[in-house]
């Protein structure tokens, strides 16, 4: 039996998002199928610093945030992708994105990373956003950057 083909998207239900996760699903079906990884990620800095209280609030945000995600970014994301022969996991972490999809793609044995970009500042000239040119670092199987 023929490995499965897995693709991982960044996901945050934004355009470029959006448009990689259809490009993803689109290699797929052009495939015969596989697995699309959609990963949202709540970023979370742990170096600032801050009160017990400022942790609380900020704690119970992320937590929302987390909920929120589900319903409002997966479970839209899962009905609008759904193809013949894909199928959808998701998954909704906290931390730096970069480092959460290339660890993830690595655990999953992803075959590859699509992403969309933002550019802002100096990689706004390189025409890469931040998380993109990190996956680009990081990641060990090819990367799809959609612009």
């Amino acid at each position: 039996m023929a490995k499965q083909v897995k693709y991982i998207v960044g996901y945050d239900g934004g355009e470029l998002s959006v448009r990689a996760a259809e490009l993803a699903v689109e290699k797929l079906q052009v495939r015969g199928g596989g697995v699309l990884l959609l990963v949202y990620v709540v970023d979370w800095s742990e170096f600032e610093v801050m009160s017990v209280e400022e942790l609380a609030v900020r704690h119970s945000q992320h937590i929302e945030q987390l909920e929120s995600a589900e319903q409002d970014v997966m479970a839209p994301a899962r009905a609008k992708l759904a193809a013949e022969n894909i199928i959808i996991e998701t998954y909704i972490q906290m931390g730096h994105a970069a480092e959460i999809i290339s660890a993830l793609a690595e655990e999953h044995k992803a075959d590859q990373i699509f992403i969309g970009h933002k550019s802002s500042g100096f990689l706004a000239k390189l025409g890469l956003g931040s998380v993109a040119y990190s996956i680009l670092q990081k990641a060990k199987i090819p990367v799809t950057v959609v612009p």
